[in-house]
């Protein structure tokens, strides 16, 4: 009895020892499933693919087309659509900033001194187009000029102008043989661009830094100066120290009061050093800050070329991508802050050290030093095309550039002179008749006078009069077939308005 109490005893102990095992090893499953294997599911898993970027922009899966065809905007592929950037970066605007001393050495700054480039070895090399010279001076001739009495077309009898002249307040340049002129003229040692239509269709730029001196913005207006890109800081390009702070031209603000004073549009740069996303989020800061503090109107350019003819700087090496992640940063931090964004770089710094396709819709300033009209093969707002140029206020040599858009009216200008009419003095006699019948039909209508007027704009060479003019003339005839009762009152108020406008011109 003893023994099988005993045997009993033991197959209980058993069998408690593995329902205790089992439940142990049970208790240990649970808790590598909810601790440990999750953890391994997390590391592997993939990242989001809209996730914004924290540090710096993600390099593109394509370069850009490498031998585009010469064309006024270069157009993104499917894949360079995918990749171009739409990200959330935001200026640093609590950078810490320091004020230059002006000692070159010290503050790792070379004044605006240009390393050897192709683009910028000047002469006539290089270039597209040549550029005709012209002399206002020679010019010669006055246009007789009518306003139009019912639209806001004006006529200009130019059969004797020559040269440079002005029409309704508009700057034109013809040609000897009393034609528009189209394209970019070499005005006085500046170029200047002139539309279609023969009117005047760009803007005089300088930039400039602490290293132009004190500059008297009054004498720069008055020399024909539009606007003006000034420099608000640079980073130092030696590599001794890996960090470098942010500088700020000593004249910056002194250059902005005096050019906003004087009536220009004022612009900004930085001349960048950046090596990573953080430092031009600093540099774009640097600039939106300074912006704020003045009505700035035309854009805040990213500056980036070499520092050093060995190119040893310390953003001197980097590739093309990666310089492209900067400018793209410092590009949208500026756009978040509500400001136009830029890059400057020279003809061949665009082509071999950064990404144009991922560019292109920021504002482009191309510096390229030719005689000839620059062949750069993408499109650009701003060329800056001599850096040895001369202009009343500033002493020594400048930089000169030729606005293709005015960024403060938000124009390209090619519209500019499309209301005055360019014609010979028998157009303007064809012109000024069909006025003067027009005005007939308004003081006594009918059906006959009507077909008469009609007929004689239809005969008109500007497409823009004879739709203005006909305008007014069905305007003046559903005012005179209005019921009787209304018709001679209504006549009566088109009549005087009509002699009012005509008075006025």
């Amino acid at each position: 009895m003893l023994r099988w109490l005993q045997k009993l005893n033991r197959k209980r102990i058993l069998y408690t020892l593995r329902i205790t095992g089992m439940f142990a090893l049970s208790l240990v499953l649970a808790m590598f499933t909810t601790s440990f294997a999750p953890q391994m599911f997390r590391e592997t898993a993939a990242e989001p693919v809209d996730s914004a970027p924290t540090t710096e922009l993600s390099q593109p899966q394509t370069e850009p087309l490498t031998t585009l065809p010469a064309q006024t905007t270069a157009p993104l592929t499917e894949t360079e659509t995918e990749t171009s950037p739409t990200s959330n970066y935001k200026a640093n605007t609590n950078v810490v900033v320091q004020v230059a001393t002006g000692d070159r050495e010290k503050d790792e700054d070379a004044g605006g001194e240009k390393v050897p480039d192709s683009a910028l070895s000047g002469g006539s090399s290089g270039g597209g187009d040549t550029i005709e010279q012209g002399n206002p001076s020679q010019s010669g001739g006055t246009a007789d000029v009518h306003a139009s009495m019912y639209t806001d077309y004006v006529y200009a009898d130019v059969s004797r102008v020559t040269g440079l002249t002005t029409l309704a307040g508009t700057p034109f340049y013809l040609n000897a043989n009393h034609t528009p002129f189209s394209g970019i003229l070499k005005l006085d040692g500046r170029n200047v661009r002139f539309n279609a239509y023969g009117a005047k269709a760009s803007r005089m730029g300088i930039d400039v830094s602490q290293w132009n001196g004190n500059i008297d913005w009054d004498k720069v207006k008055a020399s024909g100066v539009d606007y003006a890109i000034i420099r608000v800081g640079f980073r130092g390009y030696g590599t001794s120290d890996p960090v470098k702070p942010v500088m700020q031209d000593k004249n910056v603000e002194q250059n902005i009061r005096g050019a906003l004073a004087a009536g220009l549009d004022v612009g900004l740069y930085f001349f960048s050093q950046a090596i990573n996303v953080d430092e031009a989020l600093e540099e774009a800061g640097a600039c939106v800050n300074m912006a704020r503090k003045y009505n700035i109107t035309y854009p805040i350019y990213f500056d980036t070329e070499f520092a050093t003819s060995s190119h040893t700087g310390r953003a001197d090496t980097l590739s093309r991508s990666k310089r492209t992640d900067l400018a793209v940063a410092f590009c949208e931090a500026v756009e978040n802050a509500g400001y136009t964004a830029g890059v400057y770089a020279s003809k061949t710094f665009f082509y071999d050290e950064l990404q144009f396709s991922r560019l292109q819709n920021y504002a482009i300033w191309v510096a390229h030093y030719t005689s000839k009209e620059t062949d750069f093969k993408y499109g650009y707002g701003a060329w800056q095309y001599s850096d040895s140029g001369r202009v009343d206020g500033i002493s020594g040599y400048t930089d000169l550039n030729i606005g293709l858009y005015d960024y403060a009216a938000k124009t390209d200008m090619q519209s500019v002179g499309s209301e005055t009419v360019l014609t010979d003095s028998a157009g303007l006699r064809a012109y000024l008749a069909a006025e003067q019948n027009l005005a007939r039909y308004i003081a006594d209508p009918s059906e006959t006078l009507y077909n008469t007027v009609s007929s004689g704009i239809a005969s008109l060479p500007s497409a823009g009069v004879r739709t203005a003019l006909q305008k007014a003339l069905d305007d003046a005839r559903a005012q005179s077939t209005e019921p009787a009762a209304t018709a001679p009152a209504q006549t009566q108020a088109q009549a005087l308005f009509f002699r009012t406008r005509a008075q006025q011109h």
